[in-house]
């Protein structure tokens, strides 16, 4: 199972969000108190993978209500805090329709369970997605949904029996939180060590922390803290060393030697996996067992010689702390798990911010993976569809799928826009070839033609292309100007040929660009059609049935309904007013980000060579 979406009613300083739709990796952004937090505490209470971890009425429900719990208790605890929509894969969905034609045909008494299921008035068909409500009593409500999170069925318990309903919540990904990661000491009591790995969870706090992610440093280097201490140890007959026979002095000596081996191997593997993640630095790893202790040391270049790991800087010991728990714990504790993570990086420079978010693309190999943050270096400006806005209305938290609606959430995204900036500016300095386009769906369809053509070898870009999104054609010239400093080349501006947009060519092609109007691109040059914008670039059949998915009427909207040599989104927009639709301000962001998530490659022959002429043009302009 895995999660699609979710929204949080009642918890703490949230009220009731929109639907958070969550895609393999995702990031919330927002200020200092605007309730990152509270809004991955509910998932991680929806299922966590601490069991210890319950659901306390007292500082889970909003204080400003708490009155009406006193009041209403067993009401307000029936209330579900959470609901959250999962999307089955087909394993799965054979699974659970199995197990349930078993259970019908048990309760009809009938051996063949397909006759005997089709018998079963009011039987149910297992859907794509399940909807699960939890409540503040613990409770599991399960429906039948689809995609859109809306109901398609009763409450399941009663109707597929209490075993299915038990199976379906044991399939449930279990969430894990962190906020801290337990920085490691650099000197280790190896006595300690033993005692704390035994009684993890006896232990709180940042105690436990530590013990935890010592346990995963032994166990990713496949390290034993009783052998490595035994391997130390020495036998002085009657405390006189001169008693000693040959014997004991060479099994010791042995030992020692095996200790040795064990650990410095143990660090080499370690400084290799490091390396790999860490760029700021070239660093070596070091283990000394001396005795009953364990150290921990660091050296690089610079420094050649080994310091104490806590000596390190504190960006440093983080980044050793968070690698070590997620890059071992990712193949066993956190297998299937969502990774809720708060805050992660405050104390790393920005570089190696950058290298967090690649060590995040890496979890989220395996493990869907939420973060919050209010970094600019820890927005990934190529990935701006999996960034979530999160601010307050009324002293209520709020998050918004869609940030290109700014106007409650400008202080939300102000990380963002800085990461757009710097994006920019750092582009600049490296050589990167800037690319303006008006908006984020611009953006997420071009990244996505990108990926294409380059995995199919049609592409070869001598430098990394970077599509910056400004907001809109008039916005173009002001961040140009920003952008380009005293540099003598301008950036290529892709705008749409929409009205708006054919006057905004004109108008930098008569001042900003005019020494330089052939890097002022409109979209009929590609589309081939009058009017066009970068949706005229996209499949038919993939954006007709996004749209219908995301807009659904009662008939619904049909490719053939659609005159191909025309521009879509002015039909799109007919179709929307003659079936009483509303197209809020962002849904053409809303229609890109389906359009890359679903996008499997599928592209005739005369679109994708459409597609190479427009990178053609990014290049030799």
């Amino acid at each position: 199972m895995r999660l699609s979406k979710y929204k949080v009613n009642k918890f703490r300083s949230v009220k009731e969000t929109e639907w958070i739709e969550i895609d393999q990796l995702a990031c919330f952004v927002g200020v200092n108190e605007s309730g990152k937090t509270n809004l991955l505490l509910p998932l991680w209470k929806f299922n966590p993978a601490d069991d210890a971890t319950k659901i306390d009425l007292l500082l889970d429900y909003p204080r400003d209500e708490y009155f009406e719990v006193e009041a209403n208790g067993e009401i307000r605890k029936k209330e579900p805090f959470i609901e959250v929509l999962f999307k089955l894969n087909e394993t799965e969905l054979k699974s659970f329709s199995k197990k349930y034609e078993k259970y019908l045909a048990q309760s009809s008494g009938e051996d063949d369970q397909a006759e005997a299921g089709a018998e079963v008035a009011g039987r149910i068909v297992f859907t794509d997605y399940l909807l699960i409500k939890k409540n503040y009593n613990e409770d599991f409500y399960i429906y039948l949904s689809n995609d859109k999170g809306e109901l398609l069925s009763e409450e399941l318990e009663d109707v597929v029996g209490k075993d299915i309903f038990n199976v379906i919540c044991e399939a449930m990904p279990r969430f894990v939180y962190y906020s801290e990661y337990g920085n490691l000491d650099s000197d280790l009591y190896l006595p300690r060590v033993i005692d704390d790995l035994g009684r993890i969870d006896a232990l709180t706090g940042k105690e436990r922390m530590k013990a935890r992610t010592l346990k995963v440093l032994f166990g990713h280097l496949k390290l034993d803290p009783k052998e490595i201490l035994d391997l130390g140890r020495e036998t002085v007959p009657n405390n006189d060393p001169r008693q000693k026979a040959q014997p004991q002095i060479e099994k010791e000596s042995r030992n020692k030697q095996e200790r040795f081996a064990k650990v410095t191997s143990a660090a080499s593997r370690l400084t290799a996996q490091f390396k790999a993640w860490w760029t700021q630095g070239d660093y070596i790893f070091h283990f000394n067992a001396d005795g009953e202790y364990f150290r921990i040391l660091v050296s690089d270049i610079e420094r050649p010689a080994p310091i104490e790991l806590e000596s390190r800087s504190k960006g440093l010991q983080w980044f050793f702390s968070f690698f070590l728990v997620f890059l071992s714990e990712s193949e066993e504790n956190h297998k299937d798990c969502v990774l809720l993570l708060d805050e992660p990086g405050l104390s790393l420079h920005p570089n190696a911010q950058t290298d967090l978010i690649r060590f995040f693309e890496r979890l989220a190999d395996k493990n869907q993976l939420i973060y919050t943050t209010h970094l600019p270096f820890l927005v990934d400006h190529n990935n701006l569809d999996k960034v979530k806005a999160v601010y307050t209305e009324k002293g209520m938290t709020k998050a918004s799928n869609d940030i290109s609606r700014a106007d409650k959430e400008k202080k939300a995204i102000q990380p963002v826009n800085a990461a757009i900036g710097i994006t920019a500016s750092q582009s600049l300095l490296v050589g990167c070839d800037i690319i303006i386009v008006e908006g984020v769906s611009d953006q997420f369809y071009l990244t996505m033609i990108k990926n294409h053509l380059v995995a199919k070898g049609k592409l070869q870009p001598k430098k990394e292309m970077v599509f910056i999104p400004v907001g809109g054609a008039k916005a173009v010239r002001p961040v140009v100007s920003i952008i380009q400093g005293g540099r003598s080349s301008l950036p290529v501006a892709l705008l749409d040929s929409d009205k708006t947009g054919k006057q905004f060519q004109e108008s930098l092609k008569q001042s900003l660009y005019k020494s330089a109007q052939g890097k002022v691109l409109d979209c009929d040059t590609f589309s081939h059609k009058i009017g066009s914008e970068i949706e005229d670039l996209i499949p038919l059949g993939l954006l007709v049935d996004s749209f219908d998915r995301i807009f659904r009427t009662e008939d619904g909207l049909q490719e053939d309904a659609i005159d191909p040599g025309k521009p879509v989104i002015p039909q799109f927009e007919d179709f929307a007013r003659d079936n009483q639709l509303s197209l809020d301000l962002g849904w053409k962001v809303e229609l890109s980000k389906r359009i890359k998530h679903k996008f499997d490659g599928n592209v005739d022959d005369a679109l994708e060579e459409q597609w190479i002429n427009l990178f053609k043009a990014f290049e030799q302009s």
